[in-house]
């Protein structure tokens, strides 16, 4: 059986973390769980120490930025943790509706920057960002700052516009790529044109903090994104699983 990568997901929101990890690895799911805020990841870390198949980004969410929840203290935490943390998310910003007022893009701007300079202190690490009507101000700091150069970067359920996507391209970002984004028609057509190389898979799951996670449904959710892109790339599932499974290892550093 093939290992399913999960490169974007939320155990800190599962009804017992530790617990939807554990059965998770039995059924064959590894992942890459983003936080956030920096509370949460302290949170979780010693809950996950054990499970191995699980890598705990350190996170700041754009949206916690943009009401508040996430303010100066959270944000020296993140800063003065992330020179030792190898897998930073989820971070970014986010410019959709209220979050689009120019107060909040300074806001949610001013953060991600300083996040990406304290991730510069020490090099070689994963990010996961999050950018939503926001890609372009996005990319324009991960160059900006060196960050795309220094760290490996995965745009989680990408939606910017072509353009950016062909720019995210050059930069040598990769894209994680769930159900969700597969069911609208753009996030299929940038699915299809992503190379192979560039996507691994995603979840989001779970979509709200105290949910269940069973490892039935995380499963299902990862096999309905694979046999998705696989329709779309006309390949084999579980070829796609094997190509898919090896660039995930790669990323993390985490071979299972």
């Amino acid at each position: 059986m093939n290992t399913l990568f999960d490169m974007h997901c939320h155990l800190g929101f599962a009804s017992d973390p530790a617990r939807a990890a554990r059965d998770g690895a039995a059924a064959g799911i590894a992942a890459l769980s983003c936080t956030v805020e920096p509370s949460e990841y302290e949170r979780l870390r010693p809950l996950l120490a054990d499970c191995g198949s699980v890598a705990l980004g350190l996170g700041a969410h754009p949206w916690w930025i943009a009401d508040g929840r996430v303010g100066e203290r959270e944000l020296e935490a993140f800063c003065a943790l992330a020179p030792e943390v190898p897998y930073i998310g989820e971070i970014g910003l986010d410019f959709a509706r209220e979050r689009g007022s120019n107060e909040s893009r300074r806001l949610q701007t001013d953060a991600f920057e300083r996040m990406l300079r304290a991730c510069n202190e020490a090099p070689g690490k994963l990010l996961s960002v999050h950018a939503v009507q926001a890609a372009d101000t996005a990319l324009d700091l991960l160059e900006q700052t060196g960050t795309a150069a220094k760290h490996r970067v995965i745009f989680h359920w990408f939606s910017g516009t072509s353009d950016d996507l062909a720019r995210a391209l050059r930069l040598g970002c990769f894209f994680s790529v769930g159900p969700r984004m597969l069911a609208s028609r753009r996030g299929r057509e940038y699915a299809r044109q992503i190379p192979l190389e560039r996507l691994v898979l995603e979840t989001d799951l779970p979509a709200r903090d105290g949910e269940p996670l069973p490892a039935n449904v995380w499963h299902a959710e990862l096999n309905n994104a694979l046999t998705g892109i696989a329709q779309l790339k006309g390949l084999a599932p579980d070829k796609l699983a094997e190509h898919l499974a090896a660039t995930s290892e790669t990323l993390l550093a985490m071979p299972l």
